[in-house]
């Protein structure tokens, strides 16, 4: 079933599969994100009556990218009451409903005092507002949607027992595109009806899956889950773009956002991870762009000295294999048993190669390396060869059977730290290194490389 409507039921906003799930933050995002004062001195008061919930304590947490964060706790009474309020409006956003047996969304926009009541059977279907037109009409959405999903899962289960030959099944493929057809309605209907509702805004922005469309200044937005749906789309626009292009269109964004506080900090947080632990050539350039530019010396408030340190360490570690740069030293045991190093040899150009035994797409540019290494001999360039491999058995007889004459060297225990001074989490990867060793470009694929050693042996 498409994700129309499903997702304000279940938070699957349709995380892009194509971009890395589990980012690995070096510095973790916390609530010291600003949300601005524009609405000091106004308050919030929600009220809950909830059947079965009795002497339970409850969490009020909010959406922010991947995850969510407790606003505020507080226990029910005996009689299943409990006021959620503070001398502050909230920012805008999803927000949810965290007890000991369940969870439930509703919407926080311009009305922050009301009232909902409902029961532990069935949070979504017994729910009662009173005094928030949007919850109304956001509770509402959620009970058609569940009731159409159950059907939908009624007949998919149905088509999964039939036989691909039987009668019913064009049938109920019609039914299942027709249940489809009725989520894609619903919410536009709401769009249609109640075009300024903050519900609207938020189901237009889902359903376009269009990152023109969409707004990331918009303070509106930053606490739903749709906002870093959006991003991820931003990041994909651009992801495949060479380097220039993507910290063009990444300084394009944050200084568009540095009017607005919140998204500003978020996006520029989540921008400096992403590029932290997303390994493709280049992306160490923006990461070191993103850090020079938004967070170093001190220019993120919101983070503290040690948090500024740790970015500071690693834009150090990656910033050593920029292009412009002078290569990071290694010396490493070469496969007759000797040590060399990189900075020892006597050439005009260095390639500096790090490749695998067993990797078809290194097989390739190994074996152009080799086709092309008399012809590099001639023009005074060198091959600094560096297995990646924790095998050196394989190594040595790749080395033996391809008979590759340049510099062979391997590092099993990773004693010269080669991978974070180089940024080689794939492979192939070539360097070109001038007679200095400043690096003057690297590639990575095996059609990158071909066509490098291409343009050398020219």
């Amino acid at each position: 079933m498409k994700t129309e409507g499903r997702s304000l039921v279940t938070s699957d906003f349709g995380l892009l599969t194509s971009l890395p799930n589990n980012i690995i933050n070096l510095v973790t995002l916390t609530k010291q994100l600003c949300f601005g004062d524009a609405l000091f001195g106004q308050s919030y008061e929600i009220k809950l009556h909830i059947n079965g919930a009795e002497n339970q304590k409850a969490k009020l947490a909010y959406y922010l990218g991947d995850k969510q964060y407790v606003e505020q706790t507080a226990s029910f009474n005996k009689k299943g009451k409990l006021i959620f309020k503070g001398d502050k409006q909230l920012p805008t956003g999803i927000y949810m409903v965290i007890l000991d047996n369940g969870y439930f969304d509703f919407l926080v926009d311009k009305e922050q005092n009301f009232s909902m009541s409902s029961d532990t059977s069935n949070f979504i279907a017994n729910m009662k507002i009173s005094g928030s037109d949007e919850n109304k009409l956001f509770f509402e959405y959620q009970v058609e949607v569940i009731g159409l999903k159950a059907r939908f899962e009624k007949i998919e289960k149905k088509i999964k027992l039939l036989d691909k030959k039987s009668d019913s099944l064009k049938l109920l493929k019609t039914q299942k595109q027709n249940i489809e057809d009725s989520v894609g309605n619903l919410w536009k209907k709401i769009v249609n009806n109640a075009p300024n509702s903050y519900l609207a805004k938020v189901l237009s922005a889902f359903n376009s899956r269009n990152i023109n469309n969409f707004n990331l200044a918009d303070p509106e937005m930053l606490r739903t889950p749709v906002y870093t749906n959006m991003l991820r789309l931003f990041i994909k626009k651009n992801i495949n773009k060479i380097t220039p292009h993507i910290i063009f269109e990444t300084r394009k964004l944050l200084d568009s956002l540095k009017p607005v506080e919140a998204n500003y900090e978020y996006v520029a947080n989540y921008l400096l991870n992403f590029y932290n632990t997303f390994y493709k050539i280049g992306m160490n350039e923006v990461f070191v762009f993103i850090a020079d530019n938004y967070f170093l010396p001190e220019k993120a408030s919101w983070f503290n000295k040690e948090q500024l340190s740790a970015i500071n360490k690693r834009r150090n570690v990656l910033a050593q294999s920029l292009v412009g740069e002078i290569a990071p030293k290694l010396v490493l045991e070469g496969s007759n048993g000797e040590f060399f190093s990189l900075h020892q040899i006597d050439a005009k150009f260095t390639i500096l190669y790090f490749w695998s035994s067993n990797c078809g797409h290194c097989t390739i540019a190994t074996k152009a390396l080799k086709n092309a290494y008399a012809k590099l001999q001639k023009k005074n360039i060198e091959v600094f060869a560096v297995n990646i491999d924790t095998d050196s058995t394989k190594w040595l007889k790749y080395i033996e059977d391809f008979d590759l004459q340049w510099i062979n060297c391997q590092d099993i225990n990773a004693i010269s730290g080669f991978r974070e001074k180089y940024y080689v989490y794939g492979s192939p990867l070539l360097f070109l290194l001038d007679n200095k060793k400043i690096i003057l470009s690297k590639q990575n694929g095996e059609v990158e490389i071909q066509k490098l050693i291409e343009k050398l042996v020219d």
